[in-house]
């Protein structure tokens, strides 16, 4: 049956139908809609670095940016590790954002292995792919003996890669026992051939292993912009007189960046120094210097981060707790558009500290699945208990928490030995220049249970400087003995 319809109903239907497809359309389309490429990673939120000052910027914030890593072995000695899938496992696993190729060249200034080139690209090729940093590290101790060699590599390397806003060009290594006269020398005449095809960031190399630069905040590059200068550190050897000479380097106006750090000695051996690596670490975020960490590699030494079979060193489990620490509070995932919410777990602790220390304690901490109020882990650490102890489990780190309201952590404690008249905690942050202490309400926990602390961040003072953030045991007077405390499923609101 064919169905007429007049001519002044025709006009009506049709503005009928084209307010219910523009309803429809709205209803689909986000309210404030966010460009995916500007929280998917890194690179995209950053873009470019530019130094500004003593400071590294990201061209698309404009604001002083930093992001962590690591950085690859020798090229030479450690060719099973550079590839695409290595990449891929810091980035997925580690939660890197930068790492750092570090193409060996010998005492000559040539590399040792010319073929080696292709495993710098495909490093390159595949931290880009992730959206990641990258250093294109000439990894040289005598670079200056061969100035042609370096010109040659850089411009072919800034030919390929100078317009991704995720390449940075390290043009010497550590220069040993070599004058900044010379260093400064070598990197004015290399500097240009990147600048030919490339305004991206370039790092300078410093006297004495990169240690003194002091040295170059005297005489810097003036030829050139967007120059930065080389800090190496390694925790087991290096301490305060190295900071201040980075202290000194900064107030006179030049950017550094920390291309290799280690938590051992300068040797690359011996054990975690954790109490100097803390400080570092302090010190870095109170800086906003960016680093990687040394290194990608399964050599039987205390800096590698691999073993042979592929598991984690201690070292290893270091520094993926750090970056597991840091990863929730980068600038570029707190946008909820990037996969926050309201309400983020922060730390679960589900097979690793995640970067968490403690004060007070006999032993630990540790990840544990004894016990946990969500998932299949949480923080563990024994305590010796006296009348009216304190003991406390915590996390050193710079952080902002500018517009939160809650923070929360489900805590609980063993019934080993005498708890007298039980454990009480109370969650914590501390903020500002002077680690101001604002608590939340002391509660008595159990053992049976998890008991969940929190604190009202509204009335907290410098909540976009807070340096701390803990929980706190407090033992009976009637107390005795040894005790075990958990904490887990920290939560931001």
């Amino acid at each position: 049956m064919k169905i007429l319809i007049n001519s002044f109903a025709k006009p009506l239907i049709m503005t009928l139908l084209f307010s219910l497809l523009t309803l429809l359309l709205q209803a689909a389309i986000p309210a404030n809609p966010v460009s995916a490429a500007s929280c998917a990673n890194p690179v995209s939120y950053f873009g470019e670095m530019k130094a500004s000052g003593n400071k590294i910027n990201g061209s698309k914030t404009n604001r002083t940016m930093m992001v962590k890593g690591s950085s690859f072995f020798w090229s030479n000695w450690s060719g099973p590790f550079w590839n695409t899938a290595t990449v891929n496992r810091m980035v997925d696993e580690f939660q890197v954002e930068i790492v750092r190729a570090a193409y060996g060249v010998d005492p000559s200034g040539n590399p040792y292995n010319t073929a080696d080139e292709s495993k710098v690209r495909e490093v390159v090729n595949a931290a880009i792919a992730k959206g990641i940093y990258v250093i294109i590290d000439w990894h040289s101790h005598d670079a200056h003996n061969n100035v042609n060699a370096a010109k040659s590599f850089f411009s072919r390397m800034a030919q390929e890669y100078g317009s991704y806003d995720n390449v940075i060009f390290e043009i010497y290594n550590e220069p040993t026992q070599v004058s900044w006269g010379t260093i400064k020398s070598y990197a004015e005449q290399v500097i240009p051939a990147i600048r030919q095809r490339s305004d991206n960031l370039i790092i300078v190399g410093t006297p004495f292993w990169s240690q003194n630069v002091d040295q170059a905040a005297n005489d810097p590059i003036t030829s050139s912009g967007n120059i930065a200068y080389t800090l190496h550190f390694y925790a087991g050897s290096h301490f305060q007189s190295l900071r201040d000479k980075a202290n000194y380097a900064m107030s006179k106006g030049i950017p550094l960046f920390v291309t290799e750090m280690g938590f051992v000695n300068a040797d690359g051996d011996g054990g975690i120094n954790y109490d100097s690596t803390n400080q570092w670490l302090d010190w870095m975020n109170q800086n906003n210097l960016s680093w990687a960490n040394w290194a990608i590699n399964d050599k039987a030494e205390g800096a590698s981060i691999f073993n042979a079979n592929g598991s984690l060193t201690s070292g290893g489990n270091y520094l993926k707790s750090i970056l597991a620490g840091h990863a929730p509070y980068a600038e570029w995932r707190q946008n909820t558009a990037c996969g926050g919410s309201s309400a983020n777990t922060l730390y679960d602790f589900e097979g690793s500290t995640q970067g968490w220390t403690g004060s007070n304690i006999s032993d630990g901490p540790w990840s544990v699945n004894e016990w946990s109020s969500k998932g299949s882990n949480s923080l563990k650490a024994d305590i010796n208990m006296s009348a009216n102890s304190q003991h406390s489990l915590l996390l050193s780190q710079k952080r902002n928490l500018s517009g939160k309201t809650t923070l929360n952590a489900t805590v609980k404690h063993v019934s080993w030995d005498s708890a007298g008249d039980g454990i009480y905690a109370k969650i914590y942050v501390k903020t500002g220049s002077n680690w101001v202490w604002n608590a939340g309400k002391v509660e008595k926990i159990n053992s049976s249970g998890g008991t969940t602390l929190s604190i009202n961040l509204a009335s907290v003072p410098n909540l976009d400087d807070v340096r701390e953030i803990g929980v706190q045991f407090l033992t009976s007077e009637n107390s005795s003995g040894k005790s075990a405390v958990y904490v887990d499923n920290v939560t931001l609101q």
